[in-house]
């Protein structure tokens, strides 16, 4: 095997391909990439069983595959200097040859390197990347860290003719975002939960352009200008959770999305232990407040417009900020219905993204 590339080009991929890598102790290969050069072009493959990733890259090069650490190869080519480099496989060590480096990185049996599995596509269908990309960054804040329910640990996908809900919960907030399309997507609906370690690496990789999704036997493949990322999804079913979103609410008004968030960063330096910040609706004016016993307290007020009767509400101020910074308009709509049951955030304009909270019980 010999390949020629430009620098750049290997590094970007090498360092996507990094992440997909896995540490086992039984079986050390999983730390390593596997180069493999097909014509003119080489692709880099990671895994770590449960997910893996193909990224392929355009140079001169003869046929041939080698596999070396992913951590010292990405290491040596970030301290490379040259805009050229050219990769050569000895006796399945690999040799990295510049302008004035010569580097040997030893390697191991290709043939003990984890084959990729392929999906058998039961369902398949293409989108923006973009969008994609975006749904996922929006409800990625949402979804639980926890291990006693493993279905809520991950992306639901639900895919119908004509949109797509991506959808997280921890069961403290929802995060609900659809893409919609004009062009049928597919034939009939169905559902995935993707893990949440997948998600966020697709939302890291993708770029502009086109992406296909393909889902089958419970795997599922994104496929995305030289970029192949496929993975097993959850095992489980997801809570039917639409019964939570609320449609109707005691008291509703639009507030400034930046000054908001501006002051609910504020309050969480002055919050207690359970990280509450509370709401009085009253007098034309929204009275924010929140105190600590060892450190302070903190209160203020913005002038507001609603409708609805007095009403106080409190809530976790760390989740509170994170379902106001994913909205992208400056207003935002808020809607609530007291202490016990759920709010309701959402763009002005913009009813595609919608991010449910559960209010804190002070008393």
């Amino acid at each position: 095997m010999t390949f020629s590339c430009i620098k750049d080009n290997f590094e970007k991929a090498i360092l996507i391909a990094e992440r997909f890598t896995g540490k086992n102790i039984t079986l050390p290969i999983l730390g390593n990439v596997l180069l493999e050069v097909v014509g003119n072009e080489m692709i880099i493959t990671a895994t770590n069983l449960e997910y893996g990733i193909q990224v392929t890259i355009s140079g001169k090069g003869n046929d041939g595959k080698v596999s070396v650490p992913a951590k010292i190869l990405s290491s040596l080519i970030q301290s490379t200097k040259e805009e050229k480099i050219n990769f050569e496989e000895n006796k399945e060590n690999l040799l990295i040859k510049t302008e004035t480096r010569d580097t040997k990185i030893k390697g191991m049996n290709t043939e003990d390197f984890p084959l990729i599995p392929k999906v058998k596509k039961q369902y398949s269908f293409s989108l923006e990347s973009l969008q994609v990309k975006n749904a996922i960054e929006k409800v990625l804040p949402a979804i639980s860290t926890s291990e006693f329910k493993p279905e809520l640990a991950g992306v639901l996908f639900f895919v119908s003719p004509q949109s797509i809900k991506l959808v997280a919960t921890d069961t403290f907030r929802l995060s609900e975002k659809t893409i919609f399309s004009e062009k049928k997507i597919t034939e009939e609906s169905f559902s995935f939960i993707l893990p949440h370690r997948v998600a966020t690496e697709v939302s890291r990789t993708l770029k502009e352009g086109k992406l296909q999704i393909s889902y089958g036997e419970n795997q599922v493949l994104f496929e995305s200008d030289g970029v192949k990322i496929v993975s097993r999804v959850i095992d489980g079913n997801f809570p039917e959770y639409s019964g939570v979103i609320p449609k109707q609410f005691e008291i509703s008004l639009f507030l400034p999305k930046e000054e908001m968030a501006q002051i609910v960063r504020s309050s969480g330096i002055f919050s207690s232990k359970i990280q509450d910040i509370s709401f009085l609706f009253k007098d034309k004016k929204l009275n924010i407040s929140t105190a600590n016993q060892e450190i302070g307290e903190y209160k203020t007020s913005i002038p507001v417009d609603f409708n609805g009767k007095e009403l106080a509400v409190s809530f976790n101020y760390r989740y509170l900020f994170d379902g106001i910074s994913v909205l992208d308009e400056d207003e935002f709509f808020f809607g609530a219905n007291g202490e016990s049951a759920p709010s309701l955030l959402r763009n002005k304009n913009d009813n595609s993204l919608l991010y449910v909270l559960m209010p804190i019980r002070l008393s």
